[in-house]
């Protein structure tokens, strides 16, 4: 095998001599002296023995290193590039500036627009943004205070531009340009097609896999998600948004515990991340951990108090604590930031409702249905309403709405079924209850009201079988067992229906006609 001599080494000391002044020639190698070297033939073995005595004094992108392979850098050089030491930046040391691609994966990766717009002061922009780049920007939701930013930004364009290289990255700008338009637009497939033509040309970009991964998480894909998320920390283990996104992957997979990690290594990495503290409240929240999870959207609305999010997820979290007046400032707060947030309305209504105000919750629940006809949970919390001011016709109308939206909704299913009996519509209740209970077998009430259903409809063999099923889920049922008594006791089974008495009043010793029903019963047997 012909082997380069010796003198190769000397003649690259000197080449190293002639751009580099005598007192620096320890310094570390610029990115334009490794340009050079590669140009002038030195990309080789001996180029990397330097390169890993030397170090350099930045990191190397990712198309930075495909244009010295394609100038013709050996595996050996590139890899002693992707390992040498540099400067790591200290506490006050700007990190590089942004590239067009980084601003719409931010803006798709769930960052909100004025984080992004900080981070655009903070390390400038990489390029000259034009007018049609500006307009691309806010077709992704980039708002007035990000255009208003990258126009006044600090540009640092990069020293070394390989035209080539330049002609793809316009390709990926322009793919990854619609995909945040379409992502914005709630267009996901589209979004999707888009990442991963942008993802084809430049597969070695962490920003691109992590975008992707946020678009798939979105579509509930979380194993594809995931497995983007995972690639874009191979390719950068510190890109906070990429934990940020295996973190959304594992929440939809419901994996908690994976879930907290991930975010708290976003936190960890960058602490004013305001909707990683979101996340790793709701994650908190499903762990059961209420106090924490309170604890972190009040840590997002410190970092930011206008995120409507933290204040909707707060007053959530408040209504599970039946804390109704915080939950009602909260979601007060949320909307005075954006009136049009149907959600904030629906369960502002859930709170009022709580608190006895059940005129103020059906007005916020048709002004979310004003704002968004689609809103199946607003429609059946409008029943429900409805239904408690004795509009049975009302509520059973707002039901079948929900249901026509979402026919896979249980407690819509549930709920209609329960209006249906109050107009003693025994066939339509059990059609309903059934429906529900295909959704989730395991609903225990849905069984106890099935039952009660079939026992109007004199089914004693149907009701029975319903009541068992209730109290396979919860033994601890009071009414389940009475009902199941008086059914037995219709069928002649007096003695398993004694039982089933006994059984309701010892778990409910406050329910006299329990024991009455059961005394009674035991008289007659007695007879």
């Amino acid at each position: 095998m012909w082997r380069r001599p010796v003198v190769t080494v000397v003649i690259l000391i000197i080449a190293v001599i002639l751009t580099v002044p005598l007192r620096a020639q320890q310094k570390p190698f610029t990115e334009e002296q490794v340009t050079n070297m590669v140009r002038d033939g030195f990309g080789d073995d001996s180029g990397a023995r330097l390169i890993e005595q030397r170090g350099t004094d930045f990191a190397p992108a990712e198309d930075f290193l495909q244009t010295l392979k394609a100038a013709g850098a050996s595996a050996a050089f590139l890899k002693a590039l992707r390992a040498a030491k540099y400067p790591q930046p200290t506490g006050g040391a700007r990190k590089k500036p942004l590239n067009q691609v980084q601003v719409f994966a931010l803006l798709t990766g769930q960052v909100p627009s004025h984080r992004v717009t900080m981070l655009v002061q903070e390390r400038g922009i990489d390029f000259e943004p034009n007018g049609d780049y500006l307009q691309e920007v806010r077709l992704a939701g980039g708002q007035d205070e990000l255009v208003s930013a990258l126009r006044n930004a600090k540009v640092t364009k990069p020293e070394h531009v390989d035209p080539a290289l330049q002609a793809r990255k316009t390709d990926v700008r322009q793919h990854v340009a619609r995909g945040a338009e379409y992502f914005n637009k709630r267009q996901y497939a589209n979004a999707e097609a888009e990442f991963r033509a942008a993802v084809r040309l430049d597969p070695q970009n962490s920003d691109l896999h992590e975008a992707l991964s946020c678009v798939l998480n979105v579509e509930n894909k979380p194993d594809e998600g995931l497995a983007e998320a995972q690639e874009a920390l191979r390719l950068n283990p510190d890109n906070d948004r990429a934990h940020f996104s295996m973190g959304d992957s594992l929440r939809h997979k419901r994996d908690w515990d994976g879930a907290i990690a991930e975010y708290r290594e976003v936190l960890r990495q960058n602490p004013k991340d305001e909707v990683a503290h979101i996340f790793l409240g709701d994650a908190l929240g499903h762990k059961g951990d209420l106090e924490a999870e309170i604890g972190e959207y009040r840590e997002a609305l410190l970092l930011n108090p206008k995120n409507e999010i933290a204040h909707t997820s707060l007053g959530d979290a408040l209504r599970k604590k039946e804390d109704w007046d915080g939950a009602i400032g909260e979601y007060r707060e949320a909307l005075r930031l954006n009136p049009k947030d149907e959600v904030a309305h629906t369960f502002l209504g859930v709170a009022l409702e709580a608190k006895g105000d059940r005129a103020g919750a059906i007005a916020e629940y048709r002004e979310a249905l004003r704002l968004n006809p689609k809103y199946e949970v607003a429609h059946t919390f409008l029943g429900d309403a409805l239904g408690w001011k004795g509009d049975s016709g009302g509520a059973i109308a707002e039901y079948r709405e929900a249901l026509l939206l979402n026919p896979k909704d249980e407690i819509a299913h549930t709920s209609l079924a329960h209006a249906l009996t109050e107009k003693k519509d025994w066939d339509g209740a059990i059609g309903e209850y059934r429906e529900a209970l295909l959704l989730n077998p395991k609903d225990q009430t849905a069984h106890a009201f099935l039952g009660n259903a079939l026992t109007e409809k004199e089914d004693w063999d149907g009701a029975i079988g319903e009541y068992r099923e209730a109290l396979l889920l919860n033994p601890k049922d009071s009414y389940a067992h009475f009902c199941l008594g008086a059914a037995l006791e219709h069928k002649g089974n007096l003695r398993e229906a004694l039982q089933e008495y006994r059984a309701a009043y010892e778990l409910e010793p406050r329910q006299s006609w329990y024991r009455e029903k059961y005394e009674d019963l035991l008289k007659r047997i007695n007879h």
